[in-house]
């Protein structure tokens, strides 16, 4: 397919992995500016990528949507696209690929084997530089005209919506500069120690004029528990829709958290960001990018990578990839990017 005139992305799930995609999809505008694309996401995920410059229309996708009406969808979206890139290799993905009218069609190889022997037999067949991003762009090599390019993820705030969350943390009682904590993610073993947290928030306070802004779902426990009362942290556990998150994120100096979706995002949004990694690894879609960013993790542990996404419960009596990262270390990493903001 040397010039399609429309373009599907498929990618539904989950917020990390949508902003990774958003890598190639810049690629993808790069090798073809007069192309329509359009992106098929899980409905509550669509609003991550809302003004994208990169993307012509959003097709929503409803969750409890049952597979066997998929095809109907399908063609619903739309029925004339001449290339079709499946980022996500699922069933749904593959029914909604069927029901089009044959388009050229790449598809993401998922490395299970290697992340098998990995996990499993603790064999590391990747390269040194594998990354989420290159592994996505792996699968648009037939259009890429030899260039090994790998862009930055990207999502876009707006001028207003970056207004409206510094008026919304003002009315907080936050009114000067602050870095975010994401603490928690989809299972509670890629979430760092309470203790760990609020210490470096104590150090934080002590050491520098930043405030703190907590973020996350209303679900998010972890939020509360690490909460320091002080007039320079702000808890906003359950409080903002993803893009309102979105917007404190992009006025921040800096991020730090788990290996978890929002923590992608500031990266995508040009914020460095610290991200602590456990069970996790960027074999398994973690790590940070950007040049000022930092990944905290102990490469010293045979056990990790115990799992891609850390559903895997530790079987040690003591998590040590997390029990080994100490406030101290993690406390230096932040004053420096403090330095450097």
């Amino acid at each position: 397919m040397i010039n399609p005139r429309a373009i599907l992305v498929l990618r539904f799930s989950s917020i990390g992995d949508i902003v990774l995609a958003t890598s190639p999809l810049t690629t993808l505008r790069n090798r073809f500016p007069e192309a329509r694309i359009d992106f098929m996401i899980l409905s509550h995920f669509a609003p991550l990528l809302e003004n994208h410059p990169f993307i012509d229309r959003i097709i929503k996708i409803n969750k409890t949507l049952p597979i066997s009406s998929l095809k109907w969808m399908g063609k619903l979206a739309n029925d004339d696209y001449d290339l079709v890139i499946d980022l996500h290799n699922s069933l749904r993905s593959k029914l909604i690929r069927r029901s089009l009218s044959e388009p050229s069609t790449l598809v993401y190889k998922k490395p299970r084997w290697k992340r098998f022997k990995l996990i499993q037999l603790h064999i590391n067949d990747f390269d040194a530089d594998f990354n989420q991003r290159k592994l996505y762009h792996e699968c648009l090599k037939p259009i890429m005209n030899g260039s090994s390019d790998c862009p930055d993820s990207f999502l876009t705030v707006t001028d207003n919506e970056k207004k409206q969350a510094h008026e919304y943390l003002i009315l907080s009682g936050l009114n000067n500069k602050y870095m975010v904590i994401i603490p928690s993610a989809a299972w509670g073993t890629k979430c760092w120690s309470v203790d760990g947290y609020r210490s470096v928030i104590d150090n934080v306070l002590e050491k520098s004029d930043m405030s703190v802004v907590i973020l996350g779902a209303k679900n998010d426990s972890i939020c509360d528990q690490i909460f320091v009362k002080d007039n320079r942290v702000i808890n906003l556990k359950g409080k903002t829709d993803l893009r309102r998150s979105l917007a404190i994120i992009s006025n921040a100096r800096f991020a730090l958290g788990s290996d978890t979706g929002l923590t992608h995002a500031a990266e995508a949004l040009g914020i460095p960001t610290a991200a602590i990694l456990g069970p996790t690894s960027r074999e398994t879609g973690g790590g940070t990018f950007l040049q000022n960013s930092v990944t905290i993790e102990n490469n010293d542990l045979w056990c990790r990578p115990c799992s891609q996404n850390g559903k895997q419960p530790c079987f040690r009596n003591e998590q040590y990839c997390m029990s080994s990262i100490t406030p101290d270390l993690v406390s230096t990493r932040i004053h420096e990017m403090i330095a450097k903001s």
